[in-house]
């Protein structure tokens, strides 16, 4: 496991790296700035602990700034007077935010959680993708059924079945057939 830590000191972050020896971690990078982890490349690592303050700003900037691009587990260490209002300002983020002071196991627990809520995000975020390319080639085949059903005089079955039977016959995917049935009758509409 491959974890960054960002504290407002080297000797805070070192304490902290002290407390993930029972995570088998490969390797710890230590940083005490937000300007230096943003030129840092976050995907290398597999957790993200950001103990606040950092030496050049708060930090929660930082935890949204890693967490739009991140597929990694966020953990923000904030003083206990504070942590709940943290939670509330990073709570689009996916960060989990553990109180100080905590001890070993509450720090390891809290990084495996949001490891495990992390990972179920990035899952979420793959369906979607998923969907919305679903939805996008269904748009583009229903307007290929359309020009079809307009220049072919076909129904909308016959039609469906055209692209369907083209696909198979071209081995392509009916959006590519869609796509190209879409540059025939374009072209022959601006013929007209």
């Amino acid at each position: 496991m491959n974890v960054l830590i960002a504290g407002k000191t080297s000797e805070i972050c070192d304490s902290i790296a002290g407390l993930l020896i029972e995570l088998d971690c490969d390797n710890i990078s230590t940083f005490t700035s937000g300007a230096i982890v943003r030129g840092v490349d976050i995907s290398r690592f597999d957790s993200v602990i950001i103990s606040t303050p950092l030496s050049d700003e708060f930090g929660l900037d930082l935890v949204a700034d890693i967490a739009k691009d991140a597929k990694n587990g966020v953990v923000v260490l904030a003083k206990h007077e504070i942590a709940d209002e943290v939670q509330k300002k990073i709570r689009f983020t996916g960060a989990f935010v553990l109180p100080r002071p905590f001890n070993k196991a509450m720090l390891i627990q809290t990084i495996k959680l949001a490891e495990v809520a992390h990972i179920g995000m990035a899952k979420l975020e793959e369906e979607n993708r998923q969907l919305s390319q679903q939805l996008s080639d269904m748009k583009i085949v229903n307007r290929a059924k359309s020009m079809l059903m307009q220049y072919l005089n076909l129904t909308e079955e016959q039609a469906h079945r055209h692209i369907q039977k083209q696909a198979m016959d071209l081995r392509k995917t009916q959006r590519a057939v869609a796509e190209d049935i879409l540059k025939t009758y374009q072209n022959t509409k601006e013929e007209e």
